[in-house]
């Protein structure tokens, strides 16, 4: 965080940089020279000493730092570049390799970046669904095949999350998005198969399945590459009352309906032995399935399963809806933002348009 000190700067209260703040990709945007925030991050990782690097013009310079509303420290508090270099080397490669890594957008090179990492997700997938093939069971050949493959994709998806874990700049934050422990989970079973071996008994072959099981949460990793995918998560996040409505709703309705169909097909021998088998049923026939295993006999039964049907799709459409509107919010909200983006994109290049033509038609000073 900025300490209170800088509340006078325009990033220096949470308010202020609100309006910068981007919820669906979950980072600030702000379109100003990129060189110049540099500088703007420096004055507040050094306790505010400002320095004005060598390729950008003073003037450039002193219109952003009059933009961000930055005061040195004291009236002589301007350091050399070179001091710079020394001081803030890591946390601006930090800063540098974690954009590299998480915003594609930011250089050709972490575009080229991320659509590699979306080739070898679809490299794994596509291995681990042929190496499950039986035409390639019990073929030591093909084993080792897919072997190498999934040792390649593994070894770079434990570099991708080890570069990401060391350029974060908060750790505890990294820690606690879902999509980074999807990450280890896909990546995870690899290792753990490797120390145990084949040799590691039933039990151990029955714990290795169910291993392999979460190396399918490797798809999930191109959850991170879409924007929309990355909106449906956000709304998610934020539905989760709704959802548990949604939830309570249904399992309420299974098991009054399941309950009474019980009581009303317990002596027609339709499958509905149990309390338990009818909620089953029950389960099945609000959501709009039906898979048919089990139908009522009775004519009771049947007019009653009837009206469950009908009940359920206004039962279950009530809390859709709160989903819905609060999915309907968010889309306009990004929405919003790209236009909001674009806008201050055409803006920024005219400015800098204007002002290298004012810098050509002013006179040099010998």
């Amino acid at each position: 965080g900025i300490n209170a000190e800088y509340g006078d700067t325009l990033l220096g209260t949470e308010e202020e940089r609100k309006q910068f703040y981007d919820p669906v990709r979950d980072e600030y945007f702000l379109n100003r020279n990129q060189v110049a925030f540099d500088s703007v991050l420096y004055y507040y990782q050094s306790n505010g000493q400002i320095y004005r690097p060598a390729n950008i013009p003073e003037k450039v310079f002193s219109r952003e730092i009059e933009y961000y509303r930055l005061f040195p420290s004291k009236p002589t508090d301007t350091i050399a570049p070179s001091a710079v270099r020394q001081n803030g080397f890591w946390k601006r490669f930090q800063l540098l390799l974690w954009l590299f890594l998480e915003k594609p957008q930011s250089s050709s090179g972490a575009r080229i970046w991320a659509s590699l990492n979306i080739i070898i997700i679809l490299i794994s997938v596509c291995n681990l669904i042929s190496e499950s093939m039986p035409v390639y069971r019990h073929n030591p050949e093909a084993e080792r095949i897919f072997f190498s493959i999934d040792a390649c994709c593994v070894s770079y998806f434990t570099i991708d999350i080890l570069l990401r874990f060391c350029s974060s700049p908060s750790k505890r934050k990294f820690l606690k998005e879902v999509l980074n422990w999807f990450d280890l989970l896909a990546v995870l079973p690899f290792y753990v198969e490797l120390l145990l071996g084949e040799n590691s008994g039933t039990d151990g072959m029955m714990a290795l399945r169910v291993l392999r099981l979460f190396r399918i949460t490797r798809v999930l990793k191109l959850i991170r590459h879409s924007q929309q995918m990355m909106l449906m998560l956000l709304v998610l996040r934020n539905c989760f009352s709704e959802l548990g409505i949604l939830f309570c709703t249904w399992l309420m309705g299974a098991l009054v309906f399941g309950t009474i169909m019980h009581y009303i097909e317990v002596d027609a021998n339709s499958g509905f032995d149990s309390v338990l088998y009818a909620c089953w049923w029950a389960a099945v026939t609000m959501t709009t399935v039906g898979y048919g295993d089990m139908t009522p006999k009775t004519n009771i039964g049947k007019a009653f399963g009837s009206m469950i049907l009908f009940i359920s799709m206004i039962y279950i459409a009530l809390p859709m809806t709160l989903i819905v509107s609060k999915f309907n919010t968010a889309l306009e909200d990004w929405k919003q933002q790209e236009r909001t983006q674009i806008y201050y994109k055409k803006r920024a290049n005219e400015q800098n348009q204007n002002m290298s033509g004012d810098e050509a038609m002013s006179p040099e000073v010998a």
